[in-house]
């Protein structure tokens, strides 16, 4: 089997990985890749752009891929989706319509109130104005969030009092970012919460929790996520997020009429009673929670894939570790606001527990070279979190670059789960 991905980040170069855990995976191409999927066996990088739509069918017929895979937002938004089908190519990826949910927060919030799906109360502005008196009308902290695609997790602000609420909206609207989506505050637990849809069925996948903020204690501005681990969720809190979160969606792309094939990530906030809300919706595998899914998923990936294509995800027999896994996120200076780029990398070897995806490296005459925002990833995986984090944490020490940034606090004074759900 021969398989192309599009992307050149980590995530990318995660699902190549686990992909050529089995035999039956002869090749995988990334377009473009990145400098660790170059040497990799069983790896081969492209030189066509993740956005290149045209460019990707051309390669997926060149090659003769079995199916292509999309990790870019970017790329769903641009119709890959419906390209590809137009011209009878296997993808597993939802069209451009149905990628609204994760690229226009306009769209999903307006999908999930129409449907009555739990989410926290909001209002889509169009001005500052308009924003800062539906802001007024929240209690303290108040959620800003831009309406389309913002890089780095710059998009999320979570303002702590009045002048905070007022300084972001003016930044928002100034940059020109488009409607600004104004939401109360939810506190909780938040989880990162994955599916495999095939348009009929469902697979639910290992949940997740992230860690948005920078810097330690959760603490600093919002991030594309700074850490995760898995797994998270009591077998009652699975339930609740099924019925009151997932159905509840699939059963609302039904009746819109929306065809859907791939990840749905769903943003969930478990609040103090218990209750879940849904906070976003991913149309990919979220980033660190990918790391922590791919490292506990013990049934050969193609196949799921497979039965995807097949419409034929209820034959699905999955099977998932007794182990915990960790993933961390280290990044570079300025990050989330900045991107300091051109700082020379030195990596370590690995153990067979932890390994490393570049997240944002090049290369630059045989020397990796740090290409800014979060740089590079580790995950890990062991029977316990406190050893998981100690084999990460020891891999972490040994990566080098100028000025790079991590937290510290990963998984900390997590209890372990007698048996996962």
């Amino acid at each position: 089997m021969k398989i192309l991905i599009a992307g050149s980040g980590a995530g990318a170069q995660a699902l190549a990985w686990k992909l050529l855990q089995d035999p039956a995976v002869e090749k995988v191409w990334l377009a473009p890749g990145n400098p660790a999927t170059s040497c990799a066996p069983g790896m081969e990088n492209i030189p066509v752009s993740s956005g290149d739509v045209e460019g990707l069918a051309r390669a997926a017929l060149e090659l003769k891929a079995d199916f292509t895979l999309i990790t870019p937002t970017q790329t769903l938004a641009a119709g890959v989706a419906d390209y590809f089908k137009s011209r009878g190519l296997p993808i597993i990826a939802p069209t451009r319509e149905a990628s609204q949910l994760e690229w226009s927060k306009g769209f999903s919030k307006k999908f999930m109130k129409k449907y009555q799906i739990p989410t926290p109360y909001s209002a889509i502005c169009e001005s500052q104005e308009q924003a800062r008196k539906f802001a007024d009308t929240l209690p303290l902290p108040v959620v800003i969030k831009a309406d389309g695609m913002v890089h780095g997790g710059t998009g999320v602000v979570i303002a702590q009092d009045r002048q905070h609420v007022e300084s972001t909206l003016k930044e928002f609207f100034t940059r020109n970012v488009g409607p600004v989506l104004v939401e109360e505050f939810i506190e909780g637990e938040e989880v990162s919460y994955t599916i495999l849809f095939d348009g009929k069925n469902y697979l639910p996948l290992a949940e997740s929790r992230d860690y948005k903020k920078l810097l330690d204690g959760d603490k600093g501005p919002n991030t594309g996520g700074m850490g995760a681990y898995s797994p998270v969720l009591s077998s009652a809190q699975h339930e609740a997020i099924i019925t009151q979160i997932v159905e509840p969606c699939l059963a609302a792309l039904n009746s819109e009429g929306i065809e859907y094939t791939g990840f749905l990530y769903f943003g969930v906030m478990i609040d103090k009673k218990g209750m879940p809300s849904l906070l976003e919706i991913n149309c990919r595998l979220g980033n660190p929670e990918v790391f922590t899914i791919l490292e506990r998923l013990e049934s050969p990936l193609h196949e799921l894939f497979i039965l995807t294509l097949q419409k034929q995800l209820d034959k699905a027999n999955v099977r998932w570790s007794k182990f915990v896994s960790v993933a961390l996120q280290i990044s570079s200076e300025g990050y989330p606001f900045t991107e300091r780029k051109g700082d020379e990398l030195t990596l370590p070897l690995l153990s067979e527990d932890t390994h490393i995806f570049h997240s944002s490296v090049v290369s630059d005459d045989g020397k990796l070279i740090s290409n800014g925002g979060r740089v590079i990833a580790l995950s890990s995986i062991a029977l316990t979190f406190s050893e998981a984090r100690e084999k990460l944490y020891e891999t972490a020490k040994q990566v080098h670059f100028d000025a790079m940034h991590y937290r510290t606090d990963i998984a900390l004074n997590i209890n372990t789960p007698s048996e996962c759900d």
